[in-house]
């Protein structure tokens, strides 16, 4: 109880690393935009690591449907066009689906915080309560290993970026399923070196 309590209150960046033998959850969500405050969740992915193994096999993948005008700059960057939507699930079923597979366990993403921000928005809008686990920002975790300050977040890398220090291929960037795993995959990376990581189907 405790220790929830305090994943609440204690920002992100200073969380340090979660504890190695955590079940932690790779994130990632495509959206409508880059403001917490209006953007809307168009996809969600994600992948459960265990141990140092990423487990493919229990992934979650879901595209929500939206209604409306798709922006052709937005297309080019997470590649969801109309008709992709049309076909998708009703965001509250999605949402629901979603909090239910995590159950508890802690995630972990690339600018986490506005993941969770825009999921938590479209939960509550739903009528469905906001996330309530721990969150862990790559970006920050990548800091510490380079020894430098996680309070200062100006400069932070992009994710190609950190992909690139683990040695990591860039894969099937700009998907939600793709950039959730090669978050995982990056995440073992820089806690364990570039040889334990593996990929499990």
């Amino acid at each position: 109880m405790l220790r929830r309590l305090l994943d609440r209150v204690v920002p992100t960046g200073l969380r340090g690393w979660p504890p190695e033998d955590a079940e932690l959850v790779a994130l990632d969500v495509e959206t409508t935009g880059l403001d917490p405050k209006n953007a809307e969740v168009l996809s969600i992915g994600a992948v459960p690591l265990r141990g140092r193994r990423v487990i493919l096999s229990d992934r979650f993948e879901a595209t929500l449907r939206r209604d409306g005008p798709t922006h052709a700059g937005s297309v080019r960057i997470h590649r969801l066009r109309a008709m992709d939507l049309d076909h998708g699930l009703p965001p509250g079923e999605a949402l629901a689906r979603f909090t239910e597979w995590l159950g508890g366990r802690p995630i972990l993403g690339y600018c986490v915080d506005f993941d969770r921000a825009v999921l938590d928005r479209g939960l509550r809008a739903d009528g469905l309560p906001a996330l309530d686990v721990a969150a862990y920002d790559l970006r920050s975790l990548h800091r510490m290993k380079s020894r430098r300050e996680v309070e200062d977040h100006s400069g932070l890398p992009d994710l190609d970026a950190i992909l690139t220090d683990a040695g990591i291929p860039p894969l099937a960037r700009h998907t939600a399923i793709g950039d959730a795993v090669a978050t995982a995959l990056a995440y073992l990376a820089l806690r364990f070196g570039s040889g334990p990581a593996k990929m499990q189907r």
